[in-house]
C-alpha cells in the first residue's frame, strides 16, 4: 500500500472516531446540550458545534482543517481540527460578539484529547444549568441577539 493510502486510511479513521465520540458525548448529555453539524462559512461556528440546551449564548465549535485549497474536492479529509469554547460578550455600545474562553488545534494523534476537551465543556455547561435551576438563578428575559458577522 502506498504512503498516500496509509495516510488516507488514517485520516478517514480519525474523522470517523471524532464523529462517533462527539455523538456519544451528545447522547450522554442530551438533556443539557444540543449538538449540530454546521457550515462554518455560513454560520461562523464550526463543522461540529455544541450549544447549551435551549440557549445560543455559548458554544463549543470544532472546525475541520484541510491541506491545500481545493474546496471542490468532495473526498478531501481533515488533517487537523481547530476548536473554540466561546460565550456571547456584550460591548459597551450594546452590541454582542463571540468571546473566546479557550481554543486550540488538534492533530490526528491528539484526537482523544479533543474529546476530553469537549466532554469537559459539556460537563461544565451541564453543571451551570443544574446550579442555576437548583439555586433559582433568575431566568434571562431574552437571549442576546446573535453577533453580526
Amino acid at each position: 500500500m502506498s504512503q498516500d493510502g496509509i495516510d488516507r486510511d488514517r485520516h478517514t479513521q480519525a474523522m470517523l472516531l471524532l464523529d462517533d465520540g462527539l455523538r456519544r458525548i451528545a447522547d450522554q448529555h442530551k438533556n443539557s446540550v444540543d449538538f449540530e453539524y454546521e457550515d462554518p462559512l455560513t454560520f461562523g461556528g464550526g463543522h461540529f458545534v455544541f450549544y447549551p440546551e435551549g440557549s445560543n449564548s455559548a458554544r463549543f465549535a470544532i472546525e475541520e482543517q484541510y491541506e491545500g485549497t481545493d474546496w471542490s474536492d468532495e473526498d478531501r479529509l481533515p488533517t487537523s481540527w481547530t476548536w473554540r469554547a466561546e460565550r456571547i460578550v456584550r460591548h459597551p455600545d450594546g452590541s454582542h460578539y463571540w468571546g473566546t474562553e479557550r481554543e486550540g488545534e488538534t492533530k490526528i494523534e491528539d484526537l482523544p484529547n479533543l474529546l476530553v476537551e469537549v466532554d469537559r465543556w459539556v460537563r461544565k455547561t451541564e453543571n451551570r444549568a443544574t446550579q442555576s435551576a437548583q439555586f433559582g438563578a433568575p431566568a434571562r428575559r431574552q437571549e442576546p441577539p446573535a453577533p453580526r458577522l
